[in-house]
């Protein structure tokens, strides 16, 4: 009696196991009811080879950086790559998509991706993507050799006190720059 009872608990754990796993695939790639999550994940999957870079297999290259920052009332996630593409994200709805055309919008974004490589060392690999924690900002560097995290308290880089507070003033370049194009028009 107890093998049978040991038998169906198991049976009864592999189907839930089986059924959730199809239900994730099935809705792994179908678009979010929220455009903003859309973005941040396309921007996440963007390789190398579809910027046409061409990074040495030998070396671990930052060739992008995706920074959340908690606004409280929402995320804004800036997203800049090698090739000095560059755009803002916000979680409320807006942003600014293609900044890096501009040349002040480029030269800021390239500026601030070849920094990264300095703040490598400084992150943890990792294969989830959440948001910020509350008060945070949080550092994505995607690489050749899969995606890296770190993660500041904003009162540590207000007050000058974080490893990371000229890294966030880089990335407020690239966003100011972003904010003067579009003022522009």
């Amino acid at each position: 009696m107890i093998y049978t009872l040991i038998g169906l608990v198991v049976l009864g754990g592999l189907i839930f196991y089986i059924s959730y796993k199809q239900r994730a695939k099935q809705t792994e790639n179908k678009p979010s009811d929220s455009p903003y999550l859309d973005l941040r994940k396309m921007a996440f999957n963007v390789t190398p080879e579809q910027l046409e870079l061409s990074i040495p297999s030998g070396e671990t290259k930052v060739f992008g950086v995706i920074m959340d920052w908690d606004l409280g009332e929402g995320t804004m996630s800036l997203i800049s790559y090698e090739t000095g593409d560059a755009s803002i994200y916000f979680s409320s709805g807006g942003g600014v998509i293609g900044g890096g055309k501009h040349e002040n919008v480029n030269k800021a974004s390239k500026e601030f991706v070849s920094k990264a490589q300095n703040y490598l060392g400084k992150s943890l690999r990792t294969e989830i993507l959440p948001l910020p924690d509350k008060n945070c900002v949080r550092f994505y560097f995607l690489t050749n050799k899969g995606k890296f995290v770190a993660q500041e308290t904003m009162s540590n880089i207000e007050n000058n006190s974080s490893e990371w507070t000229l890294f966030f003033e880089e990335a407020n370049n690239v966003i100011t720059e972003l904010r003067l194009t579009t003022e522009k028009k």
